[in-house]
């Protein structure tokens, strides 16, 4: 038992590192000095907040992503390296534009069964992404489990899965401890107890209940106050 724990405490650390290093390879600029993590909270026009996201090395975006549009204010920035991508998202004009050219990583939690009659498995893609798209998994054991653990070591199995925002933040935190970590566009850091989402791109999505914002927000301000990151509002 022992043998196997350890066999499977390097596996995971060998799945952590080859994550981090898929991440590094589709940075500007590598080693890793700055990432900006950019959320779907609306947000006002700020040049100064576009340029620092444009700035950083490596540009991580969520789910139903927006970019700043030719001609447009400033805002979000137009940078983007990786993408963190449920499978269920709402597919704005920006989510595989230049696919690619970024890093796809998907959530274990946004994989599903395939229906009756199929060989069993999961699907790691939605039927309109692009076949060649390369997107890789984030295995829950890898990346959940460690995400979960920062936010509430006593949660119980299940009860408690981080947001895809949240646990991009994380992986940026965690895997890149020495860079500028600036993050914007989350607003359960100031609203945990929304139930639904509004989008900058537009429209409005219901928070899973599973989603404990209130923890993230917690964790978030915790590394606001050490100094681990920056949020740019």
């Amino acid at each position: 038992m022992r043998v196997l724990r350890a066999e499977l405490e390097r596996t995971r650390a060998e799945q952590w590192e080859g994550l981090r290093s898929n991440l590094a390879a589709h940075a500007a600029h590598d080693p890793v000095r700055s990432v900006a993590v950019v959320g779907n909270a609306p947000l006002a026009p700020d040049a100064a907040r576009a340029q620092t996201v444009d700035a950083a090395d490596l540009v991580i975006r969520v789910n139903a992503m927006a970019l700043d549009g030719p001609g447009g204010a400033p805002t979000v920035g137009t940078a983007c390296h990786a993408v963190l991508l449920s499978r269920a998202t709402a597919l704005t004009p920006w989510v595989l534009r230049d696919y690619r050219r970024r890093a796809y990583l998907v959530p274990q939690a946004g994989w599903v069964q395939y229906q009756p009659g199929d060989e069993l498995g999961l699907l790691v893609k939605a039927e309109f992404w692009p076949p060649d798209l390369g997107a890789v998994p984030l295995p829950n054991a890898v990346v959940k489990a460690r995400c979960v653990h920062a936010l509430d070591p006593d949660a119980e199995p299940g009860s408690v899965i981080p947001t895809t925002g949240m646990t991009a933040i994380f992986l940026a935190h965690e895997m890149f401890p020495d860079a500028d970590l600036v993050v914007t566009g989350f607003s359960f850091l100031d609203e945990p107890g929304q139930t639904s989402w509004s989008h900058h791109s537009g429209g409005h999505t219901k928070v899973n209940w599973q989603h404990r914002l209130d923890l993230e927000a917690r964790l978030l301000r915790s590394w606001l106050d050490d100094g681990s990151l920056r949020h740019l509002p």
